[in-house]
């Protein structure tokens, strides 16, 4: 009889070892790979969304307002940041048309907003806000697919929109750098000389607004320097409007932060308490931890309206990808400085950011 040769249980184990071994060398090559990947994918969404810019911009002679607030008072708070209130349509729902969404646009009726406007409680203005019917549509282009939070709707039953909720976004517009309420309909608000800004001589100048969108024309410092949309990251549960695509507000698809310490650059771990710190947003105390600080995701727990939001991203190494005023596309590193961010924020301060660019 002729004997059968087989493998002995050591040849494989061996064997099996060997495998693991091969796989644990590869795993953070595969993971590296799938990283660049989606930055590269990110950076061409943003370079989509900045030539629709342009697209709108040649079609209406200026940029799409960063939210639409038109009872509200320039450089007042009124409406402008209340997200319960009744805000109309955002800058990335008004250039749908230009990234080949005109069905969504249409379906939206823009136009309708905002309509006839009528008293609620005796307090607040409204208005007809029907266009909210495409707010649970989640658009591949405004999603950076290094987040993975983006999947996961935000809904607040008192905040009107679809039964589904809101659906998700990675983009903001540029507000420059102070509180959003200091720039409503694109006023000028200059830096108090007890901070980093002020005591370098900047005002703010925010490329997009409550209300207002600049000319390229307005970009004084050169659109080569000026930041047009930046990056943001989506809110770790439900309730947490941090990264809504069709909601013009800070952390929503806003950004207009680091004038000061407790805020001031790119993926800052601060917030978390009380006090200044990471972003300040409405029912800031139902989301906002130190955990979530620690996360990247800062923000004050006292926040009661949406008045302040800093770029963020889930990229390795903890770059923020923005596309700038000429549509050129950069990542800056998260080591920037305060100042050169709040430079490269604002339009025409008069003077040039120096960064690093990934």
């Amino acid at each position: 009889m002729r004997s059968r040769r087989a493998f002995t249980l050591i040849e494989l184990l061996v064997v099996i070892a060997i495998i693991a071994i091969l796989i644990g060398l590869l795993l953070p090559a595969v993971q590296k790979v799938r990283e660049a990947a989606a930055r590269m994918q990110c950076q061409n969404n943003l370079k989509q969304i900045g030539l629709a810019m342009h697209n709108y911009h040649d079609v209406y002679n200026k940029l799409p307002p960063a939210s639409q607030v038109p009872w509200g008072t320039p450089g007042t708070g009124d409406c402008h940041m209340e997200y319960h209130g009744t805000f109309g349509p955002n800058w990335a729902v008004l250039i749908l048309p230009f990234i080949e969404q005109q069905n969504l646009y249409n379906f939206a009726n823009v136009l309708s907003f905002p309509g006839v406007p009528v008293v609620q409680n005796n307090v607040d203005p409204g208005a007809n806000i029907s266009w909210r019917v495409i707010v649970g549509t989640p658009l591949k282009v405004y999603q950076c697919p290094s987040d993975g939070y983006n999947q996961v709707p935000y809904y607040n039953p008192a905040v009107p929109g679809t039964p589904t909720g809101w659906a998700r976004g990675n983009y903001a517009a540029n507000a420059g750098y102070d509180d959003y309420d200091h720039v409503a309909w694109g006023v000028n608000f200059p830096g108090h000389p007890s901070q980093v800004c002020g005591a370098a001589g900047i005002t703010d100048s925010p490329v997009m607004s409550s209300n207002y969108g600049c000319k390229i024309t307005d970009m004084t410092d050169g659109s080569s320097n000026t930041a047009m949309i930046t990056e943001i990251r989506a809110g770790l549960v439900p309730i947490d409007p941090r990264g809504v695509w069709a909601m013009g507000f800070p952390g929503a698809s806003v950004t207009n932060a680091g004038r000061a310490t407790y805020n001031p650059t790119p993926n800052n771990l601060l917030g978390g308490t009380p006090a200044d710190g990471g972003d300040e947003l409405e029912d800031g105390a139902l989301f906002c931890s130190p955990q979530n600080a620690l996360l990247g995701m800062g923000c004050t727990t006292s926040g009661s309206l949406m008045t302040s939001a800093m770029s963020r991203s889930l990229h390795t190494g903890g770059g923020v990808n923005i596309c700038f005023g000429d549509g050129s596309v950069h990542m800056i590193q998260k080591s920037i400085s305060e100042l050169d961010w709040c430079r490269l924020c604002s339009k025409a301060d008069g003077q040039i950011s120096t960064y690093t660019d990934y």
